[in-house]
């Protein structure tokens, strides 16, 4: 598949990303009735971000492994950042780098939840070809 063809694989993180600065940009009136609730939504947002930019860069990279982990993760550390920047011009919003810490910790969980994953599926493809 050509390289240009390979950036289809990324179409779903550019979603997300989209949807990412959109919820942003609304102010945020919720309250819930636990400590840092707020911190755990960053946290399972940036796991799914994680998730789709790992499966897009091990698809456009032809599986470099290394590689595939860094830019997943430099990646999402300037989406992360970029955002909570975002959020300093929304009135109602703040930056917060313990935000950024929770979307940090959610990147890296998203790209080891997307390691085992497909660890397991080529796992899967060997014994299929052994047998």
């Amino acid at each position: 598949m050509g390289s240009w063809k390979k950036l289809i694989y990324f179409l779903p993180a550019v979603a997300y990303c989209i949807l990412i600065f959109f919820v942003s940009a609304r102010s945020l009136k919720l309250k819930f009735h636990f400590i840092y609730w707020d911190k755990g939504a960053h946290w399972a947002e940036f796991t799914v971000l994680g998730l789709l930019l790992a499966f897009a860069f091990y698809h456009y990279l032809s599986r470099q492994s290394f590689l595939t982990f860094y830019l997943s993760l430099m990646t999402g550390l300037f989406i992360g950042l970029s955002d909570e920047i975002h959020q300093l011009l929304v009135r109602g919003r703040q930056c917060d780098w313990t935000d950024w810490l929770a979307d940090t910790a959610g990147l890296l969980t998203g790209w080891l939840l997307f390691r085992l994953v497909f660890r397991q599926k080529k796992k899967a493809k060997e014994a299929v070809k052994l047998a």
